[in-house]
């Protein structure tokens, strides 16, 4: 997604936005467990903790197209 999106998302859902590289934005929630869930216009995502969120290692994801 844009930037204007993710920030529009992020502020929605009380989340923060995270450019992933180029112009592909992320929103990202992280939760009480120390989880981190990811947001794309294609993806939903949940990783164990920030290193895997940079390793683009995740637990669970749902495809959304």
């Amino acid at each position: 997604m844009d930037e204007e999106k993710a920030e529009s998302l992020a502020k929605l859902l009380g989340g923060e936005t995270w450019n992933s590289g180029g112009d592909i934005w992320l929103v990202i929630l992280k939760r009480s467990d120390g989880k981190i869930v990811a947001i794309s216009d294609e993806l939903v995502a949940e990783y164990a903790d920030e290193e895997a969120l940079g390793a683009g290692e995740p637990g669970n994801q749902i495809l959304l197209v």
